[in-house]
């Protein structure tokens, strides 16, 4: 039994994976897959372990068509029929057009990447996989994005950052008049913006290595209709392609417009 019917709670401690040792993992993966429980929908999940996983949303999603990939070869004992397995890297976009043509003709509903945790990697299969083979209104998640903080993970770098939350009277006033002269006037402002910038650079520091920049590669996607309005943006203006994106501990969340 992996789901209670009442609750509709995801039970994962009898499959092989790791998903049952995130317990606030499962919780939010309820959330989001509830409203889909009684529909055929196309998953694809990328890092697939022994396939455990695989087994786990085929029985959470009955109705369902289970698709994975993965570096290395797996072997899945689906007497359902509705598991599909992949071997191959997940940078590779031609596979992953290969993999939606014959499993999810029409996108994807989810797509789950708990592969590599490598920045650069899930960037390329991200974009590819979210710009093509996801529906609209479809689901993306992205886990263990904290990679980036762990000095032995491949391109995570240790964070060691305190805030300096101390208040400086005297910049915060050069910074208001700054921001002021640049909204009064308007041909200032190809010299006061690199001085602006300067002077605000220091308020925050950014974290930017392996999945923790690439999330925040992210987050300005979200706010790209803020970032290409006509009045205080760099036109020309186009919308987010996020319909919503929620970043928990572990785990992102990304809907598709």
């Amino acid at each position: 039994m992996i789901y209670n019917m009442d609750n509709k709670t995801i039970e994962a401690d009898a499959y092989d994976t790791d998903k049952a040792e995130h317990p606030h993992y499962l919780r939010s993966y309820e959330q989001y897959f509830r409203p889909l429980l009684d529909k055929e929908i196309r998953l694809l999940e990328l890092g697939i372990y022994r396939g455990g996983s695989l087994l786990l949303w085929r029985d959470y999603f009955q109705k369902g068509l289970i698709v994975g990939l993965d570096l290395q070869p797996v072997t899945v004992d689906d007497a359902s029929g509705r598991i599909r397995v992949y071997q191959g890297m997940q940078q590779d976009t031609a596979l992953l057009d290969r993999i939606a043509r014959e499993t999810a003709p029409e996108g994807f509903d989810v797509i789950i990447d708990d592969c590599s945790h490598i920045g650069e990697l899930t960037r390329i299969s991200f974009w590819h996989l979210f710009d093509h083979h996801l529906r609209t209104g479809g689901l993306y998640v992205i886990e263990d994005w904290s990679t980036g903080y762990w000095d032995s993970f491949f391109d995570g770098v240790g964070f060691s950052y305190q805030p300096n939350l101390k208040f400086r009277p005297k910049l915060f006033r050069i910074r208001s008049s700054l921001a002021h002269l640049q909204r009064s006037a308007p041909r200032l402002r190809s010299i006061l913006r690199p001085l602006k910038r300067l002077l605000n650079r220091k308020q925050f520091r950014s974290h930017d290595y392996g999945l923790v920049g690439f999330v925040k590669e992210l987050v300005d996607e979200s706010g790209m209709a803020d970032i290409t309005r006509e009045d205080n943006g760099r036109p020309p203006y186009r919308p987010s392609k996020f319909r919503e994106m929620r970043i928990s501990p572990g785990q992102v969340f990304i809907v598709k417009a």
